[in-house]
């Protein structure tokens, strides 16, 4: 195994002590700022949204990849980290409890930091989640034994809890109209660039750079800390005229009081009155079990079914699904939003279309295999990646027009729970499958039906009526 490059090592050894200063300045700014949310009052201006809702979206869009690069990575580098020198030996149902245990706590925490994105400043909740981030990604490379891999892995789902509901919720403060899709679509564009590289990460950690599984993970906690001045400085909760006067005058009418005061149980019940949140609790456990497993099993489904190298799988995998996922996160955002003009229930009606379309695809893929060739399976598998996008541009905002606009983080919060866990499951049941000699195309041909399940759900929510 190659020596590691002595400038970058130096880099990346950086990372504990810069994340100290982060945190510390965060703290300072916090206490400066103050940690409470702001209320929107009921009426104010109608505006288009400001220059700092564009560049929240713009700041949180780096985070987020950066957060599903780390994800994404784990998978690339499944054959680094289990076989050859430096690796840490465990079988392919190990590694898939190493990527269930983070997503076990990810799912157990999203609801807790949902409820204190609803609570608190989002901005610094956010600002908390790439620092533990950055530090977890580092110990993730400093990790020496399967029970360390396990315990970093676990300490990730902390960070990455508490970062998606308030992300979402700080972004749809600020666009509360036309913009509100958009918005969300193209913060969401970002998890696609994150597992696009993670795809490149295979090249980094081997050929042609050599830096090994290890460093990888290494310089990118580096990375994580250093982008930690960025958010320092340029996000910010919206002032509470800003962000009412984002709204649309619909919004404006239909905005309920600013309520600072309320129990997780008033949340809970306000959530769940009605049939709108068991619906998507439903649909987003169905569309999680497809996407986690493409997540963690996809490059070795790969390999698996054409013989190909690792360097190889990585790429294929993650690039096209996420170029489809990217394309169609934005296109659908506009097409929601300018649909919704006419027709309330567009959000909701644009991924219920894609699924119906996507889960045949998938089926037809695993049904032919080998027989129809690598280019055709990954052509029909990316039409995953487009329902993906279309329902990661329009859930929070379908969200937001189903239950009570405040509890919005924490509702959000309840859909990760139920989709993450869906995640924990197959990661586990792909691993399981495969020492036991059921090909992971078997798993995969399970979530096709379920994604047709979903689309038919989506259009099974409660309508809107025209305004």
């Amino acid at each position: 195994m190659p020596e590691p490059n002595p400038v970058l090592a130096f880099l990346a050894d950086l990372t504990p002590w810069v994340a100290i200063g982060i945190a510390v300045l965060a703290i300072m700014a916090a206490c400066k700022k103050g940690l409470t949310k702001p209320s929107i009052p009921q009426n104010a201006p109608v505006t288009k949204p400001g220059k700092w809702a564009w560049i929240a979206v713009a700041v949180l869009w780096v985070v987020v990849m950066l957060n599903y690069f780390d994800r994404q990575l784990l998978a690339v580098l499944n054959t680094s980290m289990t076989e050859g020198p430096g690796c840490i030996e465990m079988t392919q149902a190990q590694f898939g409890i190493v990527t269930s245990a983070f997503l076990i706590v990810y799912a157990a925490l999203s609801p807790v930091g949902g409820y204190l994105a609803d609570r608190f400043s989002r901005s610094f909740i956010i600002m908390c989640s790439l620092v533990v981030w950055s530090i977890v990604t580092w110990m993730t490379g400093k990790s020496e034994s399967y029970e360390e891999l396990i315990f970093w892995r676990a300490m990730m789902g902390v960070s990455e809890a508490f970062y998606i509901p308030a992300a979402l919720a700080l972004i749809t403060d600020y666009h509360r109209g036309g913009t509100r899709s958009l918005a969300t679509g193209l913060h969401m564009s970002g998890i696609y660039a994150g597992q696009v590289l993670a795809g490149c990460g295979a090249m980094m950690a081997g050929d042609p750079c050599q830096l090994g599984w290890r460093l990888t993970f290494e310089l990118f906690g580096f990375v994580g800390v250093a982008y930690g001045l960025i958010v320092l400085f340029f996000l910010r909760d919206p002032k509470a005229e800003e962000a009412a006067a984002a709204a649309t005058e619909e919004t404006v009418k239909e905005a309920a009081p600013a309520v600072p005061e309320f129990t997780m149980g008033q949340m809970l019940k306000s959530i769940f009155t009605g049939r709108g949140m068991y619906l998507l609790l439903l649909m987003i456990s169905f569309a999680g079990f497809a996407n986690w497993f493409l997540l963690g099993w996809y490059p070795r489904l790969l390999q698996d079914m054409f013989g190909i190298s690792e360097a190889e799988a990585g790429p294929q995998a993650t690039f096209w699904i996420n170029i489809a996922k990217y394309i169609s996160v934005l296109a659908c955002a506009v097409i929601a939003d300018r649909w919704y003009l006419r027709n309330k229930n567009a959000r909701a009606y644009v991924p219920g279309i894609a699924f119906c379309i996507a889960g045949p695809c998938v089926l037809l893929a695993m049904m032919f295999g080998t027989g129809i060739g690598l280019g055709a399976v990954l052509a029909l598998v990316a039409m995953q990646g487009v329902a993906q996008g279309s329902m990661d541009a329009t859930l929070m905002p379908v969200l937001r027009s189903t239950i009570d606009e405040r509890f919005a983080a924490t509702g959000y919060g309840l859909l990760n729970l139920t989709s993450v866990g869906a995640g924990a499951l197959v990661s586990w049941l792909g691993g399981m499958l495969k020492d036991a000699g059921t090909p992971l195309s078997a798993v995969l041909s399970l979530a096709g039906v379920l994604m047709m399940l979903c689309g038919i759900i989506l259009f099974l929510l409660p309508k809107k009526k025209e305004a």
